[in-house]
């Protein structure tokens, strides 16, 4: 017997012998019948009676010790009695039966050391995914009869005539999903190295998905090694699925919102997305953003723009949309075009003298210079750029007069009802370079 392991169960197929327990040895009554076709981890019962009979025993094999693991199964040297009929009889060369060494299966959960390995991590719908399969005896012990079974992710399909084992061709059998190699013998501290390409289908989704696989004893069905993962994640076709941007920043000269003919484009201009993309305009004005989203499948997605007015020429300000959002649709092209204009600035300077004191009204001497700013940016589109030149008043005092400046213009502007946009900027310069309460609290 093999120690160290656990009973076979009986199979039911055995020589229809009965048992008792002697001194040394079995006592048999009945004839032997053929035996059965149960085999262990190790060793394999062989078909036949008694290998050696004698007068009052009978001997299942010649040698008193059990055969070394070094002997394959189903060789001379490894039959054995398993099913026995217990009785009282004694029936010449059978009455007692020795040298029956019947093989016990260890625990064998561990004793394939298994490891599966994706050569890519990203893969697009169309691709091939190389596996590789490698698996290592770990006990003292030849193994036989042991089979690998590969389970494909979801909408994943094994490449017929692409699995090598050892660099030699080893097809598998194909089963839905499942991959299985059988009869397989693993010596002692051998490795075989499995490997295989599957497909990704048109069907999968983004995600990740999980190969599995793991060896099992072919002939009772138990795990001999642990489950071995190879994980990779579907992403999207830069052909297919990806949106690309275009664009152009142009100089909108008539301030139409559209390129004309005339209308060169604007170079060093940035446009950014609202996941930080960047993109800066050649010397054209063009820019464009390679797989800049991946719309929605069923429905789309919107994408937004923004144009940097700060990386416009001086006195350039934006005459179209900005930002702008277009819907996208996955796998096309979507353009983004940006209108800018050089304005007029129109510099309006006041001071503390402007306004009565301690107030935001506007002295009535000054009154009549606004009708003279109102008549100057009537004649073309303007910035006009309101500084406040301060000295000792109070920084909240300055803003609310800066304020009701503002007001007064856009109020009597729009009574005007003027075609003309009219973009109003504000600035303070202090005389002593900062207000007086910081100077006061040094």
């Amino acid at each position: 017997m093999l120690p160290g392991g656990r009973r076979i169960p009986d199979q039911g197929d055995g020589t229809g012998k009965r048992l008792r327990r002697g001194p040394l040895a079995y006592h048999c009554a009945a004839e032997p019948r053929r035996h059965g076709r149960l085999r262990g981890h190790l060793l394999r019962r062989r078909r036949g009676g008694c290998g050696a009979r004698h007068p009052n025993h009978c001997e299942a094999e010649a040698s008193a010790y059990a055969p070394s693991t070094a002997i394959a199964p189903g060789a001379i040297g490894t039959r054995y009695h398993l099913h026995l009929r217990l009785g009282d009889g004694h029936i010449p060369g059978q009455s007692q039966l020795f040298n029956n060494h019947i093989p016990l299966d260890p625990e064998l959960d561990e004793a394939i050391a298994i490891t599966k390995t994706a050569a890519l991590v990203n893969v697009s719908r169309g691709d091939l995914v190389p596996y590789v399969i490698t698996v290592r005896n770990t006990l003292d012990a030849e193994l036989y009869q042991m089979s690998i079974v590969d389970t494909l992710p979801p909408g994943f399909k094994y490449v017929e005539g692409s699995a090598r084992m050892d660099g030699h061709e080893a097809e598998p059998s194909v089963e839905g999903r499942q991959l299985t190699w059988d009869r397989l013998d693993v010596a002692i501290d051998g490795e075989h190295r499995l490997e295989l390409l599957a497909i990704v289908g048109a069907g999968v989704s983004e995600g990740t998905y999980v190969n599995r696989a793991q060896a099992f004893n072919a002939q009772t069905g138990e795990p001999l090694s642990n489950e071995a993962t190879a994980s990779v994640r579907v992403v999207p076709d830069p052909t297919f699925d990806c949106t690309d941007i275009i664009g152009k920043v142009f100089d909108d000269a008539n301030m139409n919102g559209r390129q004309d003919p005339d209308e060169p484009g604007i170079a060093g201009v940035r446009i950014i997305s609202a996941r930080g993309l960047i993109a800066t305009t050649d010397q054209h004005g063009r820019f464009h953003i390679t797989c800049a989203a991946v719309p929605d499948e069923d429905r789309g997605s919107n994408f937004i723009l923004k144009l940097d007015d700060r990386s416009l020429p001086s006195g350039y300000r934006v005459t179209t949309e900005n930002p702008l959002v277009l819907r996208a649709t996955r796998g096309k092209m979507i353009r983004f075009n940006f209108g800018a204009t050089l304005h007029r600035v129109i510099g309006l300077s006041v001071a503390e003298e402007v306004f009565e004191p301690g107030s935001t009204e506007i002295r009535q001497q000054w009154e009549s210079r606004l009708d003279l700013l109102l008549e100057e940016l009537g004649k073309s589109p303007s910035i006009l750029r309101i500084n406040y030149l301060a000295e000792i008043e109070d920084p909240a005092l300055v803003r609310r007069r800066i304020n009701a400046i503002r007001r007064e213009v856009t109020r009597r502007w729009e009574e005007q009802e003027c075609c003309l946009e009219l973009t109003i900027e504000t600035e303070v310069f202090w005389r002593r370079g900062e207000p007086p309460q910081r100077r006061g609290r040094r």
